[in-house]
């Protein structure tokens, strides 16, 4: 029984600091009552509570986080011999497949893309090199702040480098 107790008291304590946290998360409380106001603002109340992210659409499929218009930017820390930026656009269509188009340069093929909600990695092909195939492997991680995303590519003939993408706009 005391153990029982302990409980209840732990998960209401617990569910009064969780509802004054500011601006990260809203708690939502659902009560098997068919009516009773009372019984659903109680901590230690019978029913399930369901922890909302403000920005649900993004919690709800982190995919969606990467949807927008990203800037490329190369030889972070490192010296490289590429001296331009391209532009990205991130789309998610309704299946959740990711499609990742140079919106300046229509010469590349990016396929091969795989997402597991905090790290990306693609392929993107040259389709105008003249002596056939090239390809470089992207592998980048996105930043707890939505932002930005960096890490290493190697190309075909083993070169390694880095880049940072950083989020231009949210929309397509």
């Amino acid at each position: 029984m005391k153990k029982i107790f302990i409980l209840i008291v732990a998960v209401a304590v617990f569910s009064c600091t969780n509802d004054k946290k500011e601006n990260s998360q809203t708690v939502t409380s659902t009560s098997s009552a068919a009516s009773g106001d009372a019984e659903k603002d109680t901590a230690a109340g019978t029913g399930s509570s369901t922890v909302t992210d403000k920005n649900s659409a993004a919690a709800a499929d982190p995919k969606q986080n990467l949807v927008g218009q990203w800037k490329e930017h190369w030889g972070i820390g490192v010296e490289t011999n590429v001296n331009y930026n391209d532009l990205y656009k991130i789309t998610v269509d309704n299946g959740g497949k990711i499609s990742i188009n140079c919106i300046n340069k229509k010469k590349y093929k990016i396929d091969q893309v795989l997402f597991d909600g905090h790290e990306i990695s693609f392929r993107k092909q040259n389709k105008s090199y003249p002596l056939g195939r090239f390809y470089v492997y992207y592998k980048l991680k996105l930043h707890d702040d939505l932002r930005w995303m960096e890490g290493p590519i190697t190309n075909s003939k083993k070169q390694k480098d880095y880049v940072k993408w950083g989020k231009v706009t949210d929309k397509n």
